[in-house]
């Protein structure tokens, strides 16, 4: 009974989008803008504007202070478990997690599946911010090699280009993808106190990494100042990532696959 349920749920996921135009209509359309998301993402970045320069300096500044009392967040959280705490920080084990790809999967699944267009375009909008804001992380993350506070090998460790989980403290992962929905979900919506509530579990996530000992606090900071960034980018109403005027472009069909650039 098992099988046949989940075969079905893979049929009706699978086969009802291929059997239905708009559908894939859809599909070809938000892949086209998460293509041009990543472009303009990139090509923002690299302009070297004066807001890119001032979002780039602030960070670093604000990394550097993290790392300067990193010790002293390790120490501190090590002096306050308690049942309390323990319970209120394993918000991480579900956002942050795998769970939380599988949200944001089935959110933009539903928005396309009932052709609910405001669903949809949160969903696709939260799947750009995760994808790019994961990209870079990951990046950095096998580039830094930077050890984990549990390895107590100290937080000036670094082994270069190793993906080993317990050489992968930063960025913080978990941070990222926190901070990149949180966005996004709150610059979709007017009302103050949703905005409130999403930063706040943001900012639990990041605290419960420390608490659990798996980052220093300037790896939170980084994935967290890497997660809005990208989530504020691709939400925000200024950002461009449909086909119209953009500075790099993709485009895709089922015959055609294709970039271009405008100057």
């Amino acid at each position: 009974m098992k099988f046949n349920s989940a075969f079905l749920l893979l049929f009706v996921v699978i086969y009802f989008p291929l059997t239905n135009a708009q559908i894939v209509d859809n599909i070809e359309t938000d892949f086209n803008s998460f293509l041009n998301a990543g472009g303009n993402l990139f090509s923002n970045y690299f302009s070297f504007d004066k807001s890119t320069v001032l979002n780039t300096a602030g960070s670093v500044f604000f990394i550097s202070a993290g790392y300067t009392v990193d010790y002293n967040l390790k120490n501190l959280a090590g002096r306050n478990h308690s049942d309390f705490n323990n319970n209120l920080f394993s918000v991480d084990k579900v956002y942050g997690s795998g769970y939380t790809l599988i949200g944001i999967g089935g959110l933009y699944g539903y928005g396309l599946l009932f052709n609910n267009a405001a669903v949809r375009k949160i969903g696709l909008q939260t799947i750009e911010a995760v994808g790019y804001a994961g990209l870079v992380t990951l990046t950095l993350k096998s580039i830094i090699g930077r050890s984990r506070p549990y390895t107590n090998e100290g937080k000036s460790r670094f082994r270069p280009f190793n993906m080993h989980a317990a050489y992968t403290s930063f960025p913080s992962g978990h941070s990222t993808v926190v901070f990149a929905v949180s966005t996004v979900l709150a610059n979709n919506t007017d009302n103050t106190i949703l905005k409130i509530l999403c930063y706040t579990a943001a900012f639990t996530v990041a605290g419960a990494r420390i608490y659990h000992n798996a980052h220093w606090f300037s790896d939170v900071i980084a994935g967290g100042l890497i997660g809005h960034f990208v989530g504020d980018f691709v939400s925000s109403p200024n950002t461009i990532n449909e086909s119209g005027n953009k500075n790099f472009s993709f485009y895709f069909s089922p015959n055609s696959l294709g970039v271009s650039f405008s100057f």
